[in-house]
């Protein structure tokens, strides 16, 4: 059905853009994004440019008035607090834990008909579920019908990574058989029957930098670590892909805000290379998460280049990378939503 005008989103604690391109080629028209990283709204910038992006706290952004009128609030909020990789102190977090109420607060004020949320899939258990259960019931006291699903990004992009989507309907626009269709159709999308799990092989480069290769005394420590696990007969460790074993043709594990430290759970062994592995480069780690080449013509970049990378330090585009939403999933959610409305 044509549209004369394409349905409004925000997108909050936007990092470097997943949302902004999944909601942006499902055809809905960006209003307003807000980050308070300074890093990440580096990156952001450059990708996207700095119209209607903000910097400040979102509680700033909330007290300045500067949120928009919208009808999509769409938000990968913070999941440090709720994630196995983290201390897991969920609403305790004093820092970030609290940052569900903002969207609570912005929810009320601003009654979007759809709200669109993000997360790791530990969310769902954290603190017995009491923590999911409190999303949900304080959604539902604004007039929302939640619906969600846990999708690992396998099919889209090559890595296993598991996320939550929260998908929360506002019941004076959207009847409970809408809804219930809705989610039908995100269950076929979550397990999908003909889409084909993804190969590392299909992003990895021929001819990586050698500077790529982790130190010897940080891949001396991994090994160490690993035997001292092993021994108490705890499983955490590094994965290494090797061709050999077959590798990579299969995704990797998920890559993590943390995975500038040491690469640890996701090393490469670079066929023709010495024993010590690799980590993954930017450009892998930004195709391993689905900001393709395609995707970023769209907004002016080169064809044979993309989204550029080393905008910050390794270190920051690691964590800018691991803390992202894979924008496929989000077009394809993004559509379901579009046809709803």
């Amino acid at each position: 059905m044509p549209r004369s005008k394409k349905p409004t989103y925000i997108d909050l604690f936007a990092g470097i853009g997943g949302f902004r391109v999944g909601m942006d080629h499902a055809g809905f028209q960006h209003l307003y994004s807000n980050d308070w990283d300074k890093y990440a709204c580096k990156t952001y910038k450059a990708w996207f440019g700095s119209k209607n992006h903000s910097c400040k706290s979102i509680w700033d952004a909330i007290k300045d008035k500067e949120i928009p009128d919208h009808e999509i609030l769409c938000g990968g909020f913070p999941c440090q607090p709720f994630s196995n990789a983290g201390k897991r102190l969920g609403f305790k977090d004093n820092e970030q834990g609290n940052l569900f109420e903002a969207i609570q607060e912005i929810v009320e004020i601003k009654k979007p008909k759809v709200v669109f949320l993000e997360n790791v899939r530990t969310l769902k258990g954290h603190d017995g579920g009491h923590t999911f259960d409190h999303i949900n019931g304080e959604m539902n006291k604004l007039g929302y019908l939640p619906t969600y699903k846990i999708i690992n990004a396998k099919y889209w992009v090559p890595q296993n990574r598991y996320r939550i989507f929260l998908i929360y309907f506002d019941q004076d626009f959207f009847s409970s058989d809408k809804v219930y269709h809705f989610e039908q159709k995100l269950e076929k999308l979550a397990n999908p029957s003909k889409k084909i799990i993804k190969k590392f092989s299909s992003i990895m480069e021929a001819n990586p930098d050698s500077s790529y290769q982790i130190p010897e005394g940080t891949w001396k420590s991994l090994k160490k670590h690993r035997e001292r696990h092993r021994a108490a007969k705890r499983g955490f460790g590094y994965k290494r892909l090797k061709q050999e074993r077959g590798d990579f043709d299969k995704p990797t594990n998920t890559l993590s805000a943390r995975y500038a430290k040491d690469g640890a759970e996701i090393l490469i062994q670079q066929p023709g290379w010495e024993d010590i592995p690799r980590k993954i480069t930017l450009n892998e780690a930004k195709k391993l998460m689905g900001f393709t080449n395609k995707y970023a013509l769209f907004y002016g970049h080169k064809k044979s280049t993309g989204f550029p990378v080393g905008i910050c330090s390794n270190a920051q585009s690691y964590k800018q990378f691991g803390n992202a939403v894979v924008p496929q999933i989000v077009h394809e959610i993004g559509d379901l939503i579009l046809n709803l409305m």
